[in-house]
């Protein structure tokens, strides 16, 4: 017994001691990996940065080319000159191609009425923020814009720059405008793993580029409500600030480093999740060597508990989600599937149908033949629908002899095929029956996902209104929604 309790009171003093250690361990990798990210956050950001300011620095000079040459002749108006004003708007289209931020080169003039662009002119433009700015401050030469929505509907920043004759007179302003896609395509290419993401804002707080995290449309502006500001007072004292933050709303802990760009009305924004799990997993090793000694026994009662446990979640999760009868989803897995499905067609509106059907007169077969046989048909006939769709298509049995398949990137037309061609392989089976072969055939009714379909409940109804169709129709037919 004294021996016994030795050994006891020694392991668990070892364990305490392990565990202290391991804990030390523990908060020294925590540190030790929190500089190595902000290190390698603020080089993140300074790359983002140096190209912002490349970019921005290169339309500047052709700006400046731009105005210094418009500045000779005019502009020209296209009522006065139409020969020299269409020599000015290629001019202006070439030195657009020339920069790949630049979506639109245009020009105004004094009054700021667009005079120069592909389609339009004539229009006054005196609210925008460059014709404010430079026309109302004499000593500003160029600015570039916070992010607003143009005359074509698109988000977009303007770098504009005044347009000064020899005498010094003020003849317009030339601008370049970059579509908001332009940070966001030029962004992709850095291919950051998943636990990082970059985001560029302007400096009103608008979201200009998320790459690869980040679910905001750009243009949308970030809701600051959540930051303490303590975080934001630092951030414009210092043009930079570091923080944790779960940012995207995923229940991970994101370390977050965020920074203004010199002369730029842009905020780079980059994140990494704060992902220790190597230094978790060595404190758990160390504590499992220090303890195992004193808790083996439990041990083994408890892998004995939790291999029963999983069986028995096993087989609860299996009748939860599977028909008990033939091994397909049962009404609760498709619908929570169909759901996920719908909602991705939401987003990048790819077409799938849904095939209701049932085997037709089965009632009969049920009070003719008894249940067994009723049994056997539902099972043949879900066989067949399995083995006749593609792997990524879902059949489920929604109760009795009621089915439903739902067909991935199919229309109307396709979905009706796959149907028609379905019947025809439920038409050839055959249930053995006291040496009868009993037949059978199906209704089905067919609807397709449209802009129009507000929820998945209301494509089922489809569906189910179509079956109905069928069955008034004489039954062993397919229906469709025209």
């Amino acid at each position: 017994m004294k021996n016994r309790s030795a050994f006891f009171y020694s392991s668990m003093t070892i364990g305490i001691l392990l565990l202290f250690l391991s804990l030390f361990y523990l908060f020294t990798s925590y540190q030790t990996d929190s500089s190595r990210v902000v290190e390698r956050l603020k080089f993140n950001a300074s790359f983002v940065e140096l190209w912002l300011i490349k970019s921005f620095s290169d339309s500047d000079a052709v700006l400046n080319d731009m105005a210094h040459d418009l500045a000779e002749s005019g502009p020209s108006r296209i009522e006065d000159d139409p020969i020299t004003h269409q020599l000015e708007q290629f001019y202006l289209k070439e030195k657009e191609d020339a920069l790949p931020n630049a979506t639109l080169a245009f020009v105004v003039d004094e009054s700021c009425a667009l005079t120069h662009s592909e389609t339009l002119r004539n229009i006054d433009l005196s609210d925008r923020e460059y014709c404010k700015s430079l026309l109302n401050n004499n000593a500003r030469q160029s600015i570039i814009t916070l992010p607003f929505i143009d005359l074509a509907g698109r988000n977009v920043v303007v770098h504009g720059k005044k347009i000064i004759d020899d005498e010094g007179k003020l003849k317009g302003i030339v601008c370049l405008s970059t579509n908001l896609n332009f940070f966001s395509l030029t962004l992709s290419h850095l291919q950051l793993p998943s636990s990082m993401g970059i985001a560029i804002l302007s400096t009103n707080m608008k979201l200009l580029s998320a790459i690869p995290k980040g679910n905001l449309p750009l243009g949308k502006g970030i809701d600051l409500s959540l930051v303490e500001p303590s975080v934001l007072e630092r951030f414009y004292r210092d043009n930079e600030v570091i923080m944790s933050s779960d940012i995207y709303e995923n229940g991970t802990l994101d370390t977050i480093y965020a920074r203004k760009v010199k002369d730029l009305p842009f905020i780079v924004v980059v994140t990494k999740e704060q992902n220790y799990w190597q230094t978790k997993f060595s404190l758990s090793l160390m504590l499992v060597i220090g303890c195992f000694t004193v808790i083996i026994g439990l041990l083994l009662f408890n892998l004995n508990y939790l291999k029963k446990t999983s069986a028995q979640k096993d087989k609860y999760t299996e009748l939860a989600y599977n028909d008990y009868l033939t091994g397909v989803n049962n009404r609760r897995a498709f619908e929570e599937q169909a759901s996920k499905v719908f909602k991705t067609y939401q987003y990048d509106k790819q077409t799938f149908s849904l095939v209701m059907c049932d085997i037709d007169n089965f009632k009969e077969y049920n009070d003719k033949f008894g249940h067994d046989v009723g049994d056997q048909m539902i099972t043949a006939f879900s066989e067949a629908c399995s083995a006749q769709i593609n792997q990524e298509d879902i059949v489920a049995r929604l109760g009795g002899d009621e089915f439903i398949v739902l067909l991935h990137h199919k229309d109307k037309e396709q979905a009706v095929m796959v149907a028609e061609s379905l019947q025809n392989v439920i038409r050839a089976l055959s249930v053995l029956v006291d040496g009868q072969e009993l037949s059978m055939t199906c209704s089905m009714g067919v609807a397709t996902v449209s802009e129009l379909t507000t929820s998945l409940h209301e494509l089922l109804n489809i569906a189910d209104t179509q079956l109905y169709k069928a069955k008034e129709a004489g039954r062993n037919c397919v229906r469709f929604e025209l």
